[in-house]
């Protein structure tokens, strides 16, 4: 269920910032911020590192077993001196059309 905001008058908010700063940053309050014209801003307290790495998954043996089985899978298919040579050669090539002035 989304929780609705009622807005807050800048000028409330100008007169207020050290309260509204601990309602976003200790109250994990989200406030939103209304000018005179109508512009809104929203102020939402940053997520932690616990938050932001909730979604990354675990690495396992498999995984890593995994990733060191690649190594070296290149060899025989590629040249590899070959390669960098192409790729040094590829940039040198101007792509651009020309300036006229």
């Amino acid at each position: 269920m989304v929780k609705e905001h009622s807005p807050i008058p800048f000028d409330e908010f100008s007169h207020n910032l050290r309260s509204i700063f601990e309602r976003v940053a200790r109250g994990k309050e989200t406030v939103v911020v209304e000018k005179e014209a109508g512009e809104l801003v929203v102020l939402k307290p940053a997520p932690t590192r616990k938050v932001r790495e909730a979604g990354k998954r675990k690495k396992t043996e498999a995984d890593r077993k995994a990733f060191l089985s690649s190594a070296g899978g290149w060899t025989g298919l590629v040249d590899g001196d070959k390669l960098l040579e192409n790729i040094y050669e590829s940039r040198r090539i101007s792509t651009k059309p020309p300036v006229k002035l």
